[in-house]
């Protein structure tokens, strides 16, 4: 028999009765010490484990290393998200988006900026030439059939002064140039012209030449009138006029490097008319630079020296110069 378990508490005997009351502060140090030697056990059972370390040896040793964080693809500007990915992630459809913008904007900015420098190379340009039209031919003939004592001109303009001092000092240094220049005074201002020409196309492209010579050009066309006094006088103007004309685009064409259309026949005929007549003072005057101008040019017919050209221009601009002061 094993021993009588031991009463805990304390035993009072009632009526013969034995009767045990239990002992809360002995109940709670049991409770402490079973908990202690629980305890105990354990760490005993965690003492007991083996533990088995591998050897310090470089060829089994194995060595954590973290992984690097990942990036993120950067994300490309488009229009739209596609949903389209190659195996790598890479946003596919938003990348050709991208490109065909890039080039699509990048061909319109050229484009602009070709249309941009051609419009200003054409601003620079300020002088253009043209193609003869029939236009053109019925204003050379125009020249000559004007009713009246009027006389169509089409000119190369160097410039238009308030004064005439001004206008001399322009002069002065085109000519320098061996460019020929005359003053007109005209609608109250000074009006400087280096040539004559058989159109205003024609006019255009004469001032193309002489701006070579490094002179600012200008084209206009003038209408002169003279007042003749008798039927005599206005037959004799007429075929100055006629004159005018051809040798007018006789020198331009010659300087252009172009042919003209002018009948040597007629020209000639209308000269030597010219000087079998008795002609007043002032047109005497006239038609020797008509004159002169012919002789200018038969010596460039010769010589080829365009020096001739210019004298048979200046000439001409004499001529209307005196056409002019006959005109009031």
């Amino acid at each position: 028999m094993g021993k009588p378990e031991q009463s805990k508490g304390v035993t009072i005997k009632i009526n013969g009765e034995e009767k045990v009351f239990a002992d809360k502060k002995i109940e709670s140090q049991e409770a402490a010490s079973k908990e202690q030697e629980q305890e105990q056990e354990q760490e005993h059972t965690d003492e007991s484990f083996e533990w088995i370390l591998p050897e310090d040896s470089n060829e089994n040793k194995i060595v954590l290393v973290p992984s690097p964080p990942k990036r993120k693809m950067p994300k490309f500007i488009g229009f739209g998200t596609g949903s389209l990915k190659s195996l790598d992630k890479r946003p596919i459809k938003t990348f050709m988006i991208a490109v065909i913008c890039a080039v699509f904007f990048g061909s319109i900015l050229g484009l602009i900026a070709v249309k941009t420098i051609t419009k200003e190379k054409a601003e620079v340009s300020s002088i253009e030439t043209s193609i003869p039209t029939e236009a053109t031919v019925e204003d050379k003939k125009a020249a000559v059939t004007e009713p009246g004592n009027q006389l169509k001109t089409f000119l190369v303009q160097g410039g238009v002064f308030s004064s005439e001092d001004a206008a001399r000092q322009i002069q002065k240094k085109i000519m320098e140039k061996q460019v020929p220049a005359e003053i007109f005074n005209l609608e109250e201002s000074y009006y400087l012209f280096l040539g004559s020409a058989e159109s205003l196309d024609a006019s255009k492209e004469l001032a193309l030449f002489l701006k070579s010579y490094d002179v600012d050009v200008y084209w206009k066309e003038i209408n002169f009138e003279a007042a003749g006094t008798s039927q005599e006088d206005e037959e004799t103007l007429n075929k100055m006029k006629a004159v005018y004309a051809s040798l007018a685009e006789t020198s331009a064409t010659k300087l252009r490097g172009k042919e003209g259309t002018v009948n040597e026949g007629t020209l000639k005929k209308n000269m030597d008319e010219l000087k079998a007549v008795k002609l007043s003072p002032e047109f005497s005057n006239m038609n020797d630079h008509l004159t002169a101008a012919a002789k200018s040019i038969d010596e460039y017919e010769t010589s080829k020296n365009e020096e001739k050209l210019f004298k048979a221009q200046e000439s001409l601009l004499g001529f209307l110069l005196n056409y002019q002061n006959i005109s009031s």
